[in-house]
């Protein structure tokens, strides 16, 4: 009976993290809003010059890059809440490397947050239930790897590999780096990619394509990773 309370008062410890999450998002979202306004009508108004209106969207400060990287770790942080948006919009508003730091910052935040919670509530029944992505990770030769690769492809739920990385009692020094290497593609890809939206440039389309092929690529390693650990 007091297991039975026990998982029922985590399940509703993570409901409420979940709702205090979204309402921030919300909130964050807002405040952004009110910001950004003035330079949205700017951007949708095709007879506007591209010089005033990257100076306009570029001369925001401190406070909205602080805004968004906080935003950005809150989405990453709660499960199935996409922030690729977020990350372009980064892009658009800060540049390209300033906008690869700020998306590499959130994410990294975003994903320690959902780490500490399932260190301390442990994962939800849906992670529970997604048992072959966290079996070819936990069975590779090298765990650490398959970790970093989960956090690169964006198909695989970050939840998920955090969670393994969790089952894994991965070091902090060791967990730290993986995500940092696993979200940096995507932060660039999101980062360059708002840039060249902004200029309206064709950078936008070989970061794509490149970003692409290299998850490809990595896709296929984890796989033979698998196949060496079961051989």
């Amino acid at each position: 009976m007091d297991t039975r309370k026990g998982t029922k008062m985590k399940t509703w410890l993570k409901v409420l993290f979940i709702l205090l999450g979204l309402i921030l998002v919300a909130i964050l979202g807002y405040v952004l809003y009110k910001d950004y306004y003035a330079d949205f009508m700017l951007f949708l108004d095709p007879k506007a010059d591209r010089t005033h209106l990257m100076d306009s969207i570029r001369n925001h400060k401190l406070k909205d890059a602080l805004l968004l990287v906080a935003l950005t770790a809150i989405m990453c942080a709660i499960p199935g809440v996409p922030n690729s948006v977020i990350g372009i919009f980064i892009g658009v508003c800060f540049g390209p490397w300033l906008g690869v730091l700020m998306n590499v910052v959130g994410n990294i935040t975003g994903n320690l947050i959902v780490i500490m919670i399932l260190r301390k509530f442990g994962p939800s029944k849906k992670a529970k239930d997604s048992r072959d992505i966290i079996k070819n990770i936990s069975q590779m030769k090298r765990p650490i790897v398959g970790i970093t690769v989960g956090y690169m492809v964006p198909v695989i739920p970050s939840v998920l590999v955090n969670f393994t990385a969790v089952k894994l009692k991965l070091p902090l020094k060791s967990l730290l780096l993986a995500v940092t290497i696993g979200v940096l593609p995507t932060s660039f890809l999101y980062a360059f990619g708002g840039d060249a939206l902004l200029k309206g440039n064709t950078k936008i389309a070989i970061l794509s394509i490149v970003c692409v092929v290299f998850l490809v690529f990595l896709v296929k390693f984890i796989r033979k990773e698998q196949v060496k650990s079961n051989a």
